[in-house]
Order: structure tokens, then sequence, then C-alpha cells
């Protein structure tokens, strides 16, 4: 059974029951089945088949979800879009990944303008929501002149067939983008079953964005492979938030920890009712344990904690028991996963040794999208190279020490410091950058920015920021920028980030 299958199975199992909230909208599981066949039927209309690429740039809403189960079932591929990333960043993933449709939502109506510009071989681009470009036909109307029924099989769609293109940052700069399967997905679902017990019962509070790995995977398809409900937000006010899990009775939700403090800063924390709660997710970056505490000492919420990856999904769970006692560990392996520790001849490390961590399991994505040699080098000798160094504990206790690339992870989102380096050093009076983490209590890290000038260029730290506005995402831009004579290197002649970071902790 294919991803897109699971609706079509709940509207035939429990056509009643509730699916998706939004706002002022709700489905349940027959007249949600419904929209996503339309959906299904007018992707056909337009040629759309299997193995061809659908570019999403969109809020959380259902519409993206109907797309997305429309896309499995019908064979194509979704490719969703982070609606922060600057355009050019945008015209480099739908030049790699050649979609035939653009859909947005209004809101970034001025980013696809600057699209529309630029050579991308999309042949239509469809608008969610009022806008100021009524040449591109309004998505609502076009999917409801389509029928509810069960789109045509025209060809089987499996498990093993690509299901989305998520893209992540490369360590060259220009991203990758990680071929993730039906299976893929399956599994995380089944992972989350197995083991954390979400059943029919869970209602799921979606406030991270759709386009992330964390929302799809954690938020929306182990709930509603499970049988239960989701309900669908933005986290825009962390009041409204606490609101919502009160008068709703949300009892899952997935967050990354930025979201979770903002929510204990809120007045509205002291009368917050989260009594329905079963207990969060957090992930993306560690969760500070005084936020934990917080949590279980006011309100008698826990929290499931873990490891994930865009190319694999979750890898480890720490699990609501062992939250304070293995403060610092991401948990133990999930169960059809397989994880060692090596070094750099690939041989097992002994216990509290760090290592790389390698992967095998049915959760692993099938490569990167284009990119052969990237795929080869990531799954040597069969097992997916996570860049990341870990450590087991004598209990089988997973820690993260470091990373092999010195990748940058701010609230959940993956910056890799020379895409940083790149956009400073396109300003005409930079002659060099190196950009390094810099703790932040909130975010995890923050990127900041050692820069060398040009002779004789003058350039403040602000006029400096406003450069980069336009050139990389907003989150990606340094918090702080510190101006050098010169870079400690090596030998070779490479830049001893190391000794930088030292001196930002110096400051």
């Amino acid at each position: 059974m294919n991803i897109g299958e699971w609706i079509t199975k709940r509207a035939i199992i429990q056509p009643d029951k509730p699916f998706l909230a939004e706002k002022d909208k709700a489905y349940n599981n027959r007249e949600f089945n419904g929209r996503v066949n339309r959906a299904a039927n007018a992707l056909g209309n337009l040629g759309i088949m299997k193995g061809d690429r659908v570019a999403l740039l969109m809020s959380n809403c259902s519409e993206f979800l109907e797309i997305f189960f429309a896309c499995a079932k019908t064979g194509a591929i979704m490719v969703p879009l982070n609606f922060r990333l600057a355009v050019p960043e945008l015209l480099y993933i739908l030049q790699d990944s050649a979609p035939d449709i653009l859909i947005y939502s209004s809101e970034y109506a001025r980013k696809v303008g600057e699209i529309k510009k630029a050579a991308t071989g999309l042949k239509k681009y469809l608008r969610h929501g009022a806008g100021d470009m009524p040449e591109d036909e309004s998505l609502v109307d076009f999917l409801e002149q389509n029928s509810p029924q069960e789109p045509p099989l025209l060809t089987e769609v499996e498990l093993k067939d690509p299901l989305f293109i998520m893209y992540t940052s490369g360590t060259t700069g220009d991203p990758k983008g990680a071929v993730l399967t039906h299976q893929n997905i399956l599994f995380g679902a089944i992972h989350s079953l197995l083991g954390y017990g979400v059943d029919r019962s869970y209602k799921s509070l979606v406030v991270a964005p759709l386009f992330h790995i964390g929302a799809l995977a954690a938020s929306v398809t182990p709930i509603i492979y499970a049988g239960g409900s989701v309900m669908l937000n933005s986290f825009y006010n962390a009041a409204e938030i606490l609101n919502i899990i009160g008068r709703e009775k949300i009892n899952y939700m997935f967050a990354v920890p930025v979201m979770f403090q903002l929510m204990t800063e809120a007045e509205e924390w002291q009368t917050a009712d989260l009594s329905h709660v079963n207990f969060f997710i957090s992930g993306g970056a560690p969760i500070p344990l005084p936020v934990i505490k917080k949590y279980q000492e006011e309100k008698g919420v826990g929290f499931v904690q873990g490891y994930a990856l865009t190319e694999t999904g979750r890898l480890t769970s720490l699990d609501l028991d062992d939250s304070i006692r293995k403060a610092g560990s991401v948990g133990k392996e999930v169960f059809h996963v397989t994880l060692r520790i090596v070094d750099d001849k690939g041989t097992d490390v002994a216990i509290n040794e760090p290592g790389e961590i390698i992967v095998k399991g049915p959760n692993v994505f099938a490569g990167y999208w284009n990119k052969e040699a990237a795929t080869a080098a990531a799954m040597k000798g069969g097992w997916f190279h996570t860049g990341d160094m870990g450590k087991r504990d004598e209990e089988g206790f997973i820690y993260i020490a470091g990373r092999k690339v010195e990748m940058i992870i701010s609230s959940g989102e993956n910056i890799y410091p020379m895409e940083v380096e790149r956009a400073i050093q396109s300003l005409p009076q930079v002659k060099e950058a190196a950009a390094v983490g810099m703790a932040d209590a909130k975010r995890g890290e923050v990127v900041a920015a050692f820069v060398i000038l040009r002779k004789d260029a003058v350039l403040t730290e602000e006029e400096l920021l406003a450069g980069l506005a336009g050139k990389i995402a907003h989150y990606k831009i340094p918090k702080k920028i510190i101006l050098v004579d010169e870079f400690p290197r090596n030998q070779a002649g490479k830049v001893l980030k190391r000794i930088l970071k030292n001196r930002l902790a110096e400051k």
C-alpha cells in the first residue's frame, strides 16, 4: 500500500471520523479523501504523470497536504520549497529538480514574480489565496473543477517509488535533494507507533512548516497512519498556540526547542491547560534541560526527543522516562534501524569513544537527486554515513559529539558555512570570510562570521549585513561579524575554524 492509499483506506474504514481542521475548515476522512482525489485528477488533467515533479511554495494549509497525498496516489514527486529561502536559492532548487508546476501561497507572490523572470522551465503556476498576480489560476477554483472520485490507476505506485524530494544544504554550499520514498515514510510512521504508542486517539497540532521533514514525518504522517487527526496552524504567536492546545484538547505536537521556550515566556503560560497532552516531541536541536523541567514540574508534560536527518527521518529516540536522567543524550536507535559508531577505517569504536554515526534501515533515503557521486559517497559499503560524530555509553544511550562537516543547526534549519561565506564574499569590499556556529540560548546555534576586507576597503557590520539581504535566507545571515586582518591556517592553508570558534567564545 502506497502512502496515498492511506487516505483511501481511512475513508473506507471510518468515513465520518475527523481528519483535519484548519481555522474555519474541518474535514472528515471521506471528505478529505474526496479533496485529495480532486487534486490527483487535476494533476492528471495537467498531464502530470508518475515521476514528474510538482513544486510547492506554501504555508501550512489543507491544500498542501491534499497535493502531497495526491502526488502519493498518482506517483508524482512533490518538491516542498522552504519559503524562507532567498530567490537565488529557490531558483537553484527549481532548476535542479525541474518541476512542471509550481503551486504557491499568495503571500510569496513577490518571490514567484522574480522566479518567473528566470528560465525555470515551469509550465504552469497555481496561486493559493488572493493575490496580485491574476494571470495565475486560483488553486481552489482549479481543484473544484475536478472529480472527487478515485483517480484512474495508470501505473502502479509502489513503496520503493519516490514520494518527495526534500532539499538540504550541501557541504559545497549547493543544496542536495534527498529523495524520500513511500517506504521511508511508512517506516517513520511505524517507528512512532512502536516507540511512542501513537494510536487513533491522537490529535496532532501541526505548527512546524510542512516543507520541513520534521513536520511531515513527525507531525502528520504517523498520526494519519495510526488513524488520528491533525490540526494545522503556523507558529506566529506562542500565546495563540497555548490557547489552541487547551481549547482543542491537543495531545501531541512536534516543534523545535525555541517554540517550546517561547510558550513558557508567554503571559498565558500560567493559566494554560495542557492536561490533555500525552507528550511533546522536540527536534532540530537539543532542548535545554531547564525547559524540560519547567514543562514537567509546572504542567506535568514530558518530552520525547531524538536524532533525525532529512535523509533518514528519525534514527533514535529518548523516551519520556529518560528525558531528565539522560539529558544530553539522543536516546537509542529505533526498532528498524541498525546504528554503528565507527572510526575512519570503518571499525566500530569502543564504548564512550567518539566516531562517525553510520546507519542502515528501510527509512534511509534512495539517494540525492541528480547527484550520483554524492549518493555513492554517502552510502559507502551500503551504510549511510551521517557525517555526525557520536558516542555510546554503557547503557547504550547515544550522544552527539560534533559534526565531521561543519554544519550549523539553527532552530532546526541546516546551515553550511560555505553558503554563508560565498554570499559574504560576493560583496566587492570583502576578500575572504569564515563562518562558524555561535551558541544561542533559543536557537541552539546562530551564524557568526570572521571577515577580511580588501585593501583600503571600508565596510561596517551594518553595511555588510544589509548587503546580504536577498542573497541568502534570513536565518542564515550572521548575527555577529568580526573584522580581522588574517585567519589562522594549517600548513595546507585551510582556515582553522576550531581556533576561530575559541576566539568567539573569548569575546
